[in-house]
């Protein structure tokens, strides 16, 4: 049986990875610290709800690991009792002002790539490097849809740090002969987050009867529900035509929030809205082009924005 090692695993993308890993057969080895998912002196219930939910009847399909991805010795010891076909690596902080405000705890991001890389060297393990970037690598859309050779300019520490990483595998997969995949998702939402994302807040909001603020209607995001994206990290640790290769793994279509908004209202025909100001720190971004995933490695997103809210508030209405 095939086995996969997930840096970061245990986090929200990460955890939609190892359940379609299991779908597929494969094992999926979960390395992560665990530090972000730990009581705090007040925990929030349906934080620790959503997360006993993520591995809910695949636990014992999973192994466990608890470690630190920028410590190179952890890494080493991981990769070299478990000997995997392929690495993901998904660690790192997931939040764009949380990077920003943390620099040095982003920056341990990098330095995970760097020690994941030489470790597979090290041990001369033959094995797929995919590395998870973001579409915010492009900073402001100059077109729409952006495609995979769209100029970078990142804004703000996530960003540059993606980028850093992207650089990294790169250079270090080449020097070393080792085949990589990079992914650059964007606006992934779905049942079991837990980090505050504007979909995750609008859903929530709307249940509990509050308003929700809509902070310029007009910026657009490719919004792609976890299992999409999840399908297309396991297309790229398994197909043979994903070596190499940087791929945009969204949804394909960019939605404004305020559109969001009104789907989101078709559920909550009472819900009240309030228009905000933009965040001028993020990036004005857009839909991203799928073709190249779609063709080369038969990347089929199937949930619109419309089905995988609906398929968000079910998750709601079931664990309420």
């Amino acid at each position: 049986m095939k086995k996969i090692l997930l840096f970061g695993g245990a986090g929200f993308i990460g955890s939609y990875i190892a359940r379609a890993l299991v779908q597929k057969n494969v094992t999926p080895i979960i390395f992560d610290s665990f530090f972000q998912y730990l009581p705090t002196v007040q925990p929030d219930k349906n934080k620790i709800k959503a997360l006993t939910q993520r591995f809910k009847g695949i636990t014992e399909k999973v192994v466990e690991i608890r470690g630190n991805a920028a410590n190179y010795g952890e890494v080493r010891k991981a990769l070299e009792e478990h000997r995997p076909d392929a690495v993901i690596h998904l660690a790192g902080l997931p939040l764009a002002k949380a990077s920003n405000i943390y620099v040095e705890e982003a920056l341990e991001g990098v330095k995970a790539t760097g020690n994941i890389i030489q470790a597979i060297h090290d041990l001369n393990l033959d094995i797929r490097f995919i590395y998870t970037s973001s579409s915010t690598v492009y900073g402001d859309f100059e077109c729409d849809p952006a495609d995979e050779n769209h100029p970078k300019n990142p804004r703000g520490v996530y960003a540059g740090v993606k980028l850093a990483g992207e650089y990294l595998t790169c250079s270090f997969c080449r020097q070393f002969k080792l085949p990589y995949v990079i992914i650059r998702p964007s606006g992934v939402y779905g049942p079991t987050d837990i980090n505050r994302r504007v979909v995750q807040i609008f859903i929530e909001n709307a249940l509990q009867g509050k308003e929700i603020i809509v902070n310029d209607p007009t910026s657009a995001i490719d919004f792609t529900y976890a299992e999409d994206t999840a399908q297309g990290f396991v297309l790229a640790a398994l197909h043979p035509d994903a070596e190499n290769q940087i791929f945009n793994i969204t949804y394909g279509q960019g939605r404004t929030l305020g559109e969001l908004a009104k789907i989101i209202k078709q559920h909550f025909p009472k819900l009240k809205m309030q228009i905000g100001e933009a965040d001028p720190s993020l990036p004005r971004r857009g839909g991203l082009d799928i073709s190249k995933a779609k063709e080369r490695i038969g990347y089929k997103p199937e949930y619109p924005l419309e089905k995988g809210v609906k398929e968000y508030l079910n998750y709601y209405k079931k664990n309420e």
